[in-house]
């Protein structure tokens, strides 16, 4: 799991363009059947395995390694089935027939960093340490800059360099958090923070929480997700489905449970920036005519959901902290199906703008049920995905009580109600009606996308079958 990613990436180098979809296609397959038994085999026990000492760190301490556990086995489902999805979905979409972003050649620089992502994300699913994670953290930084930038246009070159500095100045919080623990406690584990004082078991807290928020685009580095709209779609919906912004939540979700002794007032703060993250997401929504930046305000807004359940975990809730891990099983599909389906507009009309679009239903009837079901599922309507883990961040918020349940629960439910209206609002705008001229002369899409659509919209109604259980040994 770790290491073909990797070495795919650099044979795909050697290869000519034409093989490239296949050779990638296999790589990830053959990556994500390994997870998948690895699941099977890890999915009632702890497996650690140290693969490589440094010689020159104390005796003992552990670098390289695999960890897995059930925490892990969520980040590395979601992160190596969708990023199968995404690769052959990119085999139809990176062509000259797309209308909206037509293409010849480039695939072999696009696998070299697809394959990369998908590797760097399986390092950070599966280190034993906080040493390992930052290694494979820091890489995702510099994939997902180049996935970004692909077109080498102006547009997609400034969104690139934007997301390249906002995450690597995370990055630099994580680092210092790193030196802290280590200078402290002499290992890079992640159990070390409970060796560190109170007053260091804060400081730590709060650098490792600058450093996800800016992986994750919260508060105010929320800038540069919307902007990496710029890439093409299959990378846009790596990037939100099961990628880098999923790196900053797990980070804190293995922060969270690794540790005792965190102060209620560290759990609040989480939980209140994550719910002003939502509102501010929330009303960012009602100024997009382009439907990937919508879906990029939607993903910003569902990554604090995350992280109001992590606030809660802190405070004590644990059926808040079930319902973090469980949302990023449960949003992985749906959103990813929400992107694959704005992509398929885009290919087939030559546009994202709402304004331009309008009765699909009549020449794209599959993308249409399949956009609805996503919407179905990222809004929370029983029995789909994201409605479990919604119910699980409720029942965690009223398990506070008090005038701190208060305070969370009405924002949340506020953007639960809005962000429902609006996007079955955009879905009838974009969707039903009559039919706009670009509509009129939309392409046929090709079988292969179709069949991805088929297997997410599937995905989106087990995802829960597979998350409750999990979510239930995380310890």
């Amino acid at each position: 799991m770790l290491l073909l990613p990797f070495a795919g990436a650099l044979v795909s180098q050697w290869l000519p363009e034409k093989r490239q979809d296949g050779f990638a296609a296999a790589i990830v397959s053959l990556v994500t059947a390994a997870s998948l038994w690895a699941v099977f085999l890890g999915l009632n026990q702890k497996v650690d395995i140290n693969i490589l000492p440094w010689p020159w760190l104390p005796q003992g301490t552990r670098v390289l390694g695999v960890h897995l556990d059930p925490l892990s086995i969520v980040l590395l489902l979601v992160t190596t089935i969708i990023g199968l999805a995404v690769t052959f979905y990119a085999r139809d979409y990176l062509t000259p027939q797309n209308r909206y972003h037509p293409i010849e050649g480039g695939k072999r620089r696009f696998y070299l960093w697809h394959l990369l992502f998908v590797g760097a994300m399986v390092g950070v699913a599966l280190s034993p340490n906080f040493l390992q994670m930052f290694i494979f953290w820091e890489l995702t930084t510099i994939c997902s800059w180049a996935l970004i930038s692909y077109y080498h246009n102006n547009e997609s070159l400034e969104a690139g360099f934007e997301a390249l500095i906002k995450t690597f100045f995370g990055g630099i919080f994580f680092l210092i958090a790193l030196i802290v623990i280590f200078v402290n406690t002499g290992s890079f584990g992640f159990d070390a923070i409970t060796l560190l004082t109170p007053q260091a078991k804060t400081l730590v807290f709060i650098l490792f929480l600058i450093a996800a928020w800016a992986k994750s685009s919260q508060i105010v580095f929320f800038a540069w997700l919307p902007n990496a709209m710029a890439a093409p779609t299959p990378v846009s919906c790596y990037l939100h489905a099961a990628a880098m912004v999923k790196a900053g939540v797990y980070l804190m979700a293995r922060v969270a449970i690794s540790t005792v002794g965190f102060s209620y007032g560290l759990g609040l703060l989480v939980a209140v920036f994550a719910v002003f993250t939502m509102l501010a997401a929330l009303f960012l929504f009602f100024f997009q005519t382009d439907l990937k930046k919508f879906l990029a305000y939607s993903t910003i807004a569902h990554l604090g959901y995350i992280f109001l359940g992590i606030g809660l975990g802190v405070m004590g809730s644990y059926y808040g902290y079930q319902g973090a891990i469980l949302h990023i099983i449960c949003h992985a599909p749906a959103k990813a199906l929400l992107f694959i389906c704005v992509g398929n507009i885009a290919y087939a009309t030559g546009t994202r703008n709402m304004d331009e679009l309008g009765g699909l239903t009549k020449t794209m009837p599959l993308t249409s049920i399949a956009f609805i079901v996503g919407t179905l599922g990222v809004t929370g309507i029983a029995p789909l995905s994201c409605y479990w883990s919604k119910l699980f961040l409720m029942e965690g918020v009223i398990e506070m009580g008090g005038k701190t349940a208060v305070f969370l629960i009405i924002p949340f439910v506020a953007e639960i109600i809005i962000a429902f209206a609006w996007y079955f609002f955009i879905a009838h705008k974009v969707f039903f009606g009559e039919a706009s001229p670009r509509v009129n002369q939309a392409l046929r899409l090709p079988m292969n996308t179709k069949v991805i659509l088929i297997a997410l919209m599937a995905l989106t109604v087990i995802a829960p079958l597979v998350g409750l259980p999990l979510v239930k040994l995380v310890r």
